[in-house]
């Protein structure tokens, strides 16, 4: 079945399930309707052993065995075609008897209760035609009596026989129209499903504008309608960031790719000093040098967009890292004159994580701000554990400057990737605006958060960075 379409095979389980109710139904209607009209019958073969009981008990009834035979032979009379009666005393004299050959053997099949109450009656056959009989020993006035009452069965268990037949004959014609009813069924309703697809598959990467139209009723059509719409909704996003990434990085590979070759032509043009060519090398390296460096944290974001950036893999002490950070940005620091102030607890700071992404976060904010500071300036770093909260304790860094400070209108976008306010580009006119980008994809690879905001302090504009990390409680 699992080759079947979902239309076929919700057709074939509403056939199976309704072929067993209609059968199950079926076999119920021929039990109940055997049961009902031997139960009828019973409660009148029942309904005249007591009679006979109460013509016998009757005070007024106390006759000579030839009037008992006349009385009984009349009673017989009346009921003819509907039972047959047979009334014998204690003493073996027959009151009443049906003239029917077979008849008693028939009756002696029957063994005879002590009480109306009692009466069992059981299906018997005189000759070929099929009787209910029932048998019962009476006592009155002193006497005992052997009561034996037969109903013929013939055309009752006929017309049970046609009914059934017609029964049987009927359930495959409904069990086949059912099934062609189930088929149009599932086809309607699979019909919005079918539509959905065809939509979906004439949606490409030049139309993912496109959208789905929700169905009016709430229902389950409706809910996957809008989880399409919701999935394209992302995937447009993402194909517009895909988009303009590769535009961003082409224009930022360009600029020095171009003045590259434009200072390599020129210096090829003629012949020139050793000191001319020395110069144009000096300046093609310190191209390079920065299409290097783009090329680099492009592959980094490459890696982590694509899931196979380094993962957490050991306990490790981040006032160790703090202190690489620094000692490798202190260089930097000095040719710029900026000092470099770092404050570190007494004790162990321990997070699960890889040292060498955790030392690029710190290495990007602390490049930023020796960058973005002006001449005589200080940048402070600060590691500090947050007191437990909601989510456990926290390992904090904080990282401030006093240098060109961030505009209001840049907060909200600084973690773009490619993205440089007008202050950073005036400031720094050679960056790439990858590193926060980087810097917030190593923070929430570790389910951390960063936050950057201006601030004001000493008379100075600067930038606070804040990053926060969940703490590992043991030590390394």
């Amino acid at each position: 079945m699992s080759g079947m379409s979902i239309r076929a095979r919700l057709t074939a389980w509403y056939v199976g399930v309704l072929t067993i109710a209609i059968v199950a139904l079926a076999s119920a209607s021929v039990w109940l309707s055997t049961e009902s009209v031997i139960r009828a019958t019973d409660i009148g073969l029942r309904a005249r052993v007591e009679g006979v009981r109460d013509f016998l008990d009757n005070p007024r009834t106390r006759l000579a065995i030839e009037d008992l035979r006349d009385e009984f032979s009349e009673y017989a009379e009346l009921t003819r075609g509907e039972a047959l009666l047979e009334v014998v005393n204690g003493s073996g004299v027959v009151l009443c008897r049906p003239a029917i050959p077979g008849w008693i053997e028939m009756a002696e099949q029957n063994e005879p209760f002590a009480s109306s109450g009692d009466v069992r009656p059981a299906d018997r056959l005189l000759g070929r035609l099929p009787f209910r009989v029932a048998s019962a020993h009476l006592r009155s006035h002193g006497q005992i009596y052997r009561v034996t009452v037969a109903a013929p069965m013939g055309p009752a268990y006929g017309a049970l026989d046609r009914f059934h037949r017609l029964l049987f004959v009927l359930l495959p014609g409904v069990i086949i129209l059912a099934g062609a009813g189930g088929y149009w069924i599932s086809r309607r309703a699979l019909a919005p499903v079918d539509q959905v697809t065809r939509v979906v598959q004439a949606i490409t990467v030049q139309n993912l504008d496109q959208r789905l139209e929700l169905p009016p009723a709430d229902d389950e059509l409706r809910r996957l309608a809008s989880t399409f719409n919701h999935v394209l909704a992302r995937l447009e996003s993402a194909v517009a960031d895909i988009v303009r990434f590769t535009a961003d990085a082409s224009h930022e590979l360009r600029t020095p790719v171009s003045l590259i070759r434009t200072t390599a032509e020129l210096a090829l043009r003629h012949e020139r000093a050793p000191e001319e060519y020395r110069t144009a090398l000096a300046e093609v390296g310190s191209h390079t040098q920065h299409m290097s460096e783009l090329v680099d944290d492009l592959l980094v974001l490459a890696r982590t967009d694509a899931g196979i950036e380094p993962r957490e893999t050991a306990a490790l002490d981040l006032r160790n890292v703090a202190t690489e950070a620094c000692r490798d940005v202190a260089e930097v620091a000095g040719r710029q004159s900026v000092k470099v102030n770092l404050h570190l607890p007494a004790d162990p700071v321990c997070v699960q994580g890889d040292a060498v992404s955790l030392r690029r976060l710190l290495l990007i904010l602390l490049d930023n701000a020796v960058k973005y500071s002006i001449p005589g300036g200080e940048v402070r770093l600060r590691l500090d554990v947050t007191r437990p909260g909601q989510n456990g304790m926290s390992a904090v860094f904080e990282i401030a400057d006093e240098g060109i400070g961030l505009d209001a209108s840049d907060t909200a976008r600084m973690f773009e990737r490619f993205y440089r306010g007008a202050r950073a580009r005036q400031h720094a006119p050679d960056g790439t605006g990858l590193g926060l980008a980087i810097a917030q994809t190593i923070v929430n690879r570790y389910h951390g958060n960063i936050e950057l905001t201006a601030s004001n302090g000493n008379g100075r504009r600067g930038c606070h960075a804040r990053v926060t990390l969940p703490l590992r409680l043991e030590k390394v």
